[in-house]
């Protein structure tokens, strides 16, 4: 994958895999609140969350197996010691969740493996579902309660998803 992406630009948009395209709007992007942490709004995904690194912000396009088209759109970044902040929010062009949303305004936190690798949150809208994961990937743990909880409750709608 990292040979496909090799020297991709903004607002270029490249396929990663049979049917499965990437565009990047921002890389190493930053825009400081002031206490070390960003502000990572998605340039098309009409959301924002608190990350405490500078992030990447991309969007997924394919087809869904009912042909319509899915988008997620992700905001994310890495700690040299793989600690991963991703928030990642997936809409379909006709407006429904897919089969596996609950009611919109379902919202579920989860903690992967034992012991914890991972925190993970799930929130259902009306019209897509987001999902807020903090994972130790390397060397690096997971951070502190208070940080975790932070990122993982900084979820905000700014409008509507761009087609």
């Amino acid at each position: 994958m990292a040979e496909r992406l090799a020297g991709i630009g903004p607002g270029e948009e490249r396929e990663i895999g049979a049917g499965v395209f990437m565009t990047m709007h921002r890389v190493q992007a930053t825009e400081p609140l002031g206490d070390g942490w960003h502000l990572a709004r998605s340039t098309e995904g009409a959301f924002s969350v608190e990350l405490p690194l500078p992030f990447n912000d991309f969007r997924t396009r394919a087809r869904a197996t009912d042909d319509v088209e899915l988008r997620t759109h992700t905001v994310g970044g890495k700690t040299p010691g793989l600690l991963a902040f991703s928030a990642s929010c997936m809409a379909r062009r006709d407006g429904k969740l897919g089969p596996e949303a609950r009611a919109p305004g379902s919202d579920r936190l989860e903690v992967k493996g034992t012991p914890p690798a991972a925190h993970q949150r799930t929130v259902d809208f009306e019209d897509m579902t987001c999902f807020l994961i903090v994972e130790a990937q390397g060397s690096d743990p997971l951070p502190p309660e208070a940080d975790r909880l932070r990122f993982l409750q900084s979820l905000r709608r700014t409008g509507k998803p761009v087609w």
